[in-house]
């Protein structure tokens, strides 16, 4: 399929131009659209009736063949989208319609795929009237009192039936999820997300750390549900959770519909904010993935800036944030000094200790071995030889089973 691409610069837009218009090239590769020809136009105000100026409507038109598909960089009306169909006889779409069909095409489980369908027909509810206009007329006939529904009416409510239950399915996978995490709290064990652009390489930084391999690739949206792995580091482990990548001008409803999947960034004990040095627009995409974040209310969480493909990158980096380090993912540079910088954050008041429960309070051996990762167990005559981690504040409790305690290696 070949596509069309077009974009509007107009003085009240919020974001950069040129960036968007080669995110919406990327966006069509990932969809398999070869991108034809791109058009742009400069408007004072944004026509209510095409978007575009009725030249550059022509001018498309001229453009298009059988089968193309003509792609707008902002989201369309619904009279928008009938009325430029309707001049260029192909499929008008925009660049939020372009993002579903990444998302539907990339969701293997079941939580992604409910979520992608949530975002889908959220999209399609408000559009309804500017599709398929020769079936929205009344239908009615012999046998029934008055002219009936409109099919327009029955699309509607069918939507909005599927979206109840694809909520309420959802709901029902994000309990089981807040059950996860509580049981991780229960645990004590410590989670970190990946955080970023997308295809900033957060799938590629968490397949260096692990030896359970994510999916990952070169592309936008590569990764869409969230995965966790065990990370072991020295003598800790932390659960690693790689999400779903973040783009500029994504709709609002697309992350209230990933929000189950955004839960684990809320309820992360750190934030990995990987950022693909090597793009000349770096800058804003840390902008946007922050302001997602923030959106999400998890701004407060302590974060470290990753910059990533350094291999890639041929002049210095400014660095505006707090505690940043440079690595490549690729030639595995630095990783060791990720690390450390990890457990430097998540364990600074993590002591390891040694008790000695006696067999009689085989409850006590219990509680450690359900709520802390041992490094050591040995069965003595008496009792119990245990080493484990545990931070201050717990401490306290097994002040009265430490004899000796090691040293942190």
């Amino acid at each position: 399929m070949k596509g069309i691409l077009v974009g509007v610069q107009y003085p009240q837009m919020t974001y950069d131009f040129d960036i968007s218009m080669q995110e919406l090239k990327q966006l069509a590769y990932a969809c398999d659209i070869e991108v034809k020809a791109v058009v742009t136009q400069n408007l004072d105000t944004i026509s209510p009736q095409y978007y575009i100026g009725k030249g550059k409507v022509m001018e498309i038109k001229e453009l298009v063949e059988q089968d193309d598909i003509v792609i707008f960089n902002e989201e369309l009306t619904p009279l928008q989208i009938k009325n430029l169909t309707d001049q260029c006889q192909v499929e008008v779409t925009d660049r939020s319609d372009l993002i579903l069909r990444i998302f539907a095409s990339r969701a293997k489980t079941k939580e992604a795929k409910l979520e992608v369908g949530i975002a889908r027909l959220q999209y399609l509810l408000p559009r309804l009237a500017g599709m398929k206009q020769n079936l929205y007329s009344q239908q009615g006939g012999m046998g029934f009192r008055g002219s009936g529904e409109k099919q327009i009416e029955l699309d509607r409510r069918r939507i909005r039936r599927q979206l109840t239950q694809a909520k309420r399915e959802l709901a029902m996978i994000e309990k089981q999820r807040q059950t996860q995490r509580q049981l991780r709290k229960h645990h004590q064990e410590k989670v970190v997300c990946l955080v970023g652009y997308t295809n900033s390489g957060k799938s590629s930084l968490l397949n260096a750390l692990t030896s359970k391999k994510v999916y990952e690739k070169d592309m936008l949206f590569a990764t869409l549900q969230t995965s966790s792995r065990r990370v072991y580091m020295k003598k800790h482990h932390v659960i690693m959770s790689d999400t779903v990548g973040f783009i500029h001008q994504l709709p609002h409803s697309f992350v209230q519909s990933f929000h189950s999947t955004l839960e684990e960034v809320k309820d992360a004990d750190l934030l990995i904010h990987v950022i693909d040095a090597s793009s000349p627009y770096y800058h804003n995409q840390i902008e946007t993935t922050l302001s997602v974040l923030k959106e999400l209310d998890a701004l407060d969480i302590p974060m470290i800036y990753v910059y990533n493909k350094m291999d890639l990158v041929h002049q210095p980096i400014v660095h505006e944030q707090g505690i940043c380090i440079d690595v490549s993912v690729k030639e595995k540079k630095r990783l060791d000094d990720l690390e450390n910088m990890i457990i430097d954050i998540l364990f600074k008041d993590y002591e390891l200790i040694s008790v000695y429960i006696p067999y009689e309070e085989g409850h006590i051996f219990s509680e450690i071995e359900y709520q802390y990762e041992i490094l050591h167990t040995e069965y003595l005559e008496k009792e119990i030889y245990v080493s484990f981690y545990v931070n201050q504040k717990h401490k306290q409790r097994y002040l009265p089973y430490i004899k000796k305690t090691d040293s942190l290696q």
